[in-house]
């Protein structure tokens, strides 16, 4: 039976559990992939957005103050060459040193090539106004000469610069929110994707799960009913290789089981429970085809007749089972592990066990037999050890009190083949024993069975 099952195990190839496991995988695989995927893409965006913010815009937002302070700058200069005065000179030369600090700022936000470019523009229009600066209020007409021939044009370049650096700055920051939101619809687009390519995978996986449980459970449900029923030659029919198909095979070698153990409890004798016929038979045909050395003794009790027409047949049923269990228990106590114990029927029973052990049980038996079965008569007949009674003739005659007749015979002294073989030569020596007074036990030594 173990051999049966542990085929049974090797012959599964995929279990429910690899089948759960590999749903789960392939859609946590999916899942995974789609969320580091959307992480990843959104670490991204949050990047360029950041680069967008802090560099595009900033330097754009910059350049547009700085247009602001340089126009202002060009109208305090055009007013101090018509009429200068003190407050708008103080006023040009503030606004002069706050510029210059806007200046380093947006510098900071440009490329080398365009710090290199506004540098240039920025160090000439610097110089023509700390030029024109220095030369107010003393040298008006020729502050007034520079500013319109070199500082405003220098001006008006310097904010054209300006202008074209914030127009070319807002096309690179609408690319770039443009670029996001195409990024942030095709992050979403892939996401999706593999979530929906994850359930499409899986999915078909699950239904078959679910659909083979559903089926392999309601086969279970039905042979469960058969059992319950009785019917117990359960007819499940699976290919499944898994544990639902290794439970199926358990069903059905349950089944099997239990209706020998039916059988079993039929064939068993209801007073001593202990096994009938079938099973003796059946015990003994499968030592002599293992070709298992073994000995078999035939007990049967001397007188049981006259005792049960004297006494009645409860007490005589109380003998049977008192017997029965004397001889179950000395030969689970005193024999092997592996050792039979059977109820033929009426006063006949029968041992199985090992040639060394039978002769010591047999004796053991007969000595607690002996010594238990006076109890049984009443104290006038256990006085005389005797008592009248008619045998199966009608004749009247003195019956002694119970004894016993062991039979034994050993497999390996004669090549039997048969249950009914070794029953008819136990039979044989059982008419030989009854015939010597008091409790006997004979093994047939004789070699070949003659």
């Amino acid at each position: 039976m173990r051999n049966r099952r542990q085929s049974y195990t090797d012959q599964i190839r995929i279990t429910v559990t690899d089948k759960i496991t590999v749903t789960y995988l392939l859609l946590a695989c999916f899942s995974l992939i789609s969320i580091g995927y959307a992480l990843s893409s959104l670490h991204t965006q949050t990047t360029v957005s950041r680069e967008l913010v802090n560099t595009d815009v900033r330097a754009a937002a910059l350049a547009r103050d700085l247009q602001s302070d340089i126009n202002r700058q060009e109208q305090l200069a055009d007013l101090l060459t018509i009429r200068p005065n003190k407050e708008a000179l103080d006023l040009l030369i503030e606004k002069t040193k706050s510029s210059l600090s806007a200046q380093k700022a947006f510098l900071e936000k440009l490329s080398a090539e365009r710090q290199q470019h506004f540098n240039i523009h920025f160090s000439r229009y610097g110089n023509n106004l700390d030029e024109f600066l220095k030369l107010l209020p003393e040298k008006k007409k020729t502050a007034d000469l520079l500013f319109k021939k070199t500082l405003r044009p220098e001006q008006q370049r310097l904010v054209e610069e300006l202008r074209i650096f914030r127009d070319t700055q807002q096309e690179k920051i609408d690319r770039s929110l443009d670029q996001l939101v195409n990024n942030s619809d095709r992050a979403f687009r892939i996401t999706l994707t593999l979530l929906l390519l994850g359930l499409v995978l899986s999915f078909p996986i699950g239904i078959s799960l679910i659909l083979q449980i559903h089926r392999s459970l309601r086969r279970l449900t039905d042979a469960t009913q058969q059992i319950a029923e009785g019917n117990y030659d359960v007819n499940i029919e699976t290919t499944a290789r898994d544990e639902f198909g290794l439970l199926t095979r358990e069903f059905i070698i349950m089944g099997h089981k239990l209706r020998e153990y039916e059988t079993l409890n039929l064939d068993a004798s209801p007073l001593t429970r202990l096994p009938g016929n079938l099973v003796i038979q059946r015990r003994v045909e499968e030592l002599l085809q293992k070709g298992v050395p073994f000995a078999h003794a035939f007990i049967d009790l001397d007188h049981f007749k006259a005792f049960n027409d004297r006494y009645g047949y409860q007490n005589g049923s109380d003998i049977i089972k008192m017997v029965g269990g004397m001889i179950e228990r000395i030969v689970k106590l005193e024999g092997n592990p592996d050792d039979f114990v059977g109820h033929i029927g009426g006063d006949d029973y029968i041992f199985l066990t090992t040639p060394d052990k039978v002769e010591s049980l047999a004796q053991k038996f007969i000595n607690e037999f002996d010594k238990k079965i006076p109890e049984y008569y009443s104290e006038q007949d256990r006085q005389t050890g005797s008592f009248t009674g008619e045998d199966r003739f009608g004749v009247k005659r003195k019956f002694q009190i119970m004894t016993v007749s062991i039979a034994i015979v050993c497999s390996e002294m004669s090549n039997y083949e048969s249950a009914t073989a070794i029953s008819y030569e136990c039979a044989r020596i059982k008419e030989h024993l009854k015939r010597l007074p008091g409790s006997n036990y004979m093994i047939d030594r004789r070699k070949g069975g003659s």
